[in-house]
């Protein structure tokens, strides 16, 4: 028997349910409904479901754990458990850490010394030892010129990465260099643990350090958990601490024959390890790696704040978007012009899946401004209510395999503040930093790509609204724009759905 048809079989005889009633209530076929209670036929449609709900009364968490079993009964528990991580994860994107930076050294005074020693190594066996020293040598190789710190852990420390995200920068850069470990599994197993490891990195981005990941693949249990003794590490230029992965018993080196040997042992780390991101450095390599992403796909799907409608563009608007004295406005104009070019091209061979804010469609019918585009070209133009009319319509008249969705609760707020591209076999996220900087991370982990992907293509149909419905109020809005231009009348006005 199925989880469906045990849970089924449990409320049956728990509330006294009558099958015949229930058969009649439901409109089912009686056998049918046997052979469901048994476990001998797959689960009923989403309507037949629901009325077996209603039928037996159940609880608001039985009615839960009911759906649970029936989601579970269709995908298999693999499947489930990896959708509902993906699910979290972009619900709640970023996940930042909530510990405060004042408890990241709550040793007692007697057990924490004033400075760092002076001994070439010092052992300690505390894990608030081990917070004091890190926040040490990590503060001051930050304040530095041209800091380099090298981790060698799993990022599950709310402590250290709380103080890592929050970690305040002097002028000069510092770049840490970070390896660890990501579960891989064979088929049939599940992997969506990685997801959590994303989430728990994604902080110090938005945060705007110089942070870079790399990863190797092995059982993150055995690597560091099973008899290994000293198989952390932090590194800086002046000083390391060895630890064990719980990060309660290490060494403290400042040797510096020591740390040089560490260093080098890092290095080989590293080197064969994989990036967990290619970072792009201007708004012309975003845009490369953006078309390549679409490129490399037959299917994509998209969460943001905003409809796509770069592809629509007329060319004719784009010497407007660029202001007459923008820096290397002529290398800006051909890449623009290109980049547009290849949109249109990628648009016309994949199909294209857009889950977006409603009242984001509303404000770009309100103002004419693209938001979509990089800061400061969103800024300097507004297109004309002539202008967002037809490029509205192209929407109805393109060859192109685009789907609009708009998005419900609990998604609306996740799409405002992120831009997710997923295929089938690569993806990338933008974001807003803490400095107002949109970053992008082309994600180079193929099982973490696999399951967002599969996540979105079986999303909850009752967390989107239909394409038929999108597109209705997209006819809509530009019907709400005519009149406004046959009146003359400003758009800057909330429209009213």
């Amino acid at each position: 028997m199925s989880d469906f048809s045990k849970l089924l079989s449990r409320f049956i005889k728990e509330k006294n349910i009558s099958v015949s009633s229930m058969v009649e209530y439901c409109g089912i076929d009686r056998s049918a409904m046997y052979k469901i209670i048994k476990g001998k036929r797959n689960p009923p449609s989403l309507e037949i479901r629901d009325r077996i709900s209603h039928f037996m009364r159940l609880t608001p968490e039985e009615s839960r754990l009911f759906n649970q079993a029936y989601e579970i009964s269709l995908t298999g528990k693999d499947v489930y458990e990896k959708r509902k991580q993906a699910e979290k994860f972009i619900l709640n994107f970023p996940a930042v850490f909530q510990t405060e930076y004042s408890s990241f050294c709550s040793s007692s005074s007697s057990e924490r010394p004033e400075i760092l020693p002076e001994k070439k190594c010092t052992a300690f066996s505390s894990q608030n030892m081990f917070y004091f020293y890190a926040q040490q040598i990590i503060e001051s190789e930050a304040d530095s010129e041209n800091g380099q710190i090298g981790l060698l852990l799993q990022p599950d420390s709310e402590f250290l990465f709380s103080f890592l995200t929050g970690l305040k920068l002097s002028g000069s850069p510092c770049f840490i260099d970070h390896i660890f470990c990501m579960n891989h599994f064979s088929k049939g197993e599940t992997s969506y643990n990685n997801l959590d490891t994303l989430s728990r990195l994604l902080p110090l981005f938005i945060n705007g350090i110089h942070y870079r990941p790399y990863f190797f693949y092995d059982n993150v249990h055995s690597h560091y958990h099973n008899l290994n003794a000293f198989s952390s590490m932090i590194l800086t230029k002046k000083y390391a601490i060895t630890c064990t992965a719980d990060l309660k018993n290490g060494i403290l080196h400042k040797d510096p024959k020591t740390i040089t040997m560490l260093w080098k042992l890092f290095h080989s780390y590293k080197a064969k390890c994989h990036p967990l991101f290619y970072i792009p450095n201007s708004v012309i390599e975003d845009g490369s790696m953006v078309q390549k992403t679409v490129k490399n796909c037959s299917e994509l799907y998209f969460i943001e704040p905003e409809p796509c409608l770069i592809p629509f563009i007329s060319e004719s608007i784009l010497p407007s978007l660029l202001p007459e004295d923008h820096p290397n406005r002529e290398t800006m104009f051909s890449y623009m012009y290109s980049y547009l070019k290849e949109s249109k091209k990628s648009f016309s061979k994949a199909d294209m899946h857009f889950y977006f804010c409603k009242n984001e469609l509303d404000r770009f019918a309100e103002t004419g401004i693209l938001t979509e585009l990089p800061r400061p070209l969103s800024d300097t133009y507004a297109l004309s209510v002539k202008e967002r009319i037809e490029l509205l319509e192209k929407i109805f008249n393109s060859p192109f395999k685009v789907h609009y969705h708009f998005l419900k609760e609990p998604f609306l707020q996740a799409a405002s503040r992120l831009r997710l591209c997923v295929g089938e076999n690569s993806m990338y996220l933008q974001f807003l930093n803490n400095q107002l900087h949109r970053s992008y991370l082309f994600l180079q982990e193929p099982e973490i790509i696999e399951i967002l992907f599969d996540y979105l293509k079986n999303i909850d149909k009752n967390t989107i609204c239909s394409e038929e419905k999108t597109l209705a109020y997209f006819r809509e809005t530009i019907n709400w724009l005519k009149k406004k231009e046959k009146e003359n009348e400003p758009c800057l006005t909330s429209r009213k759905s």
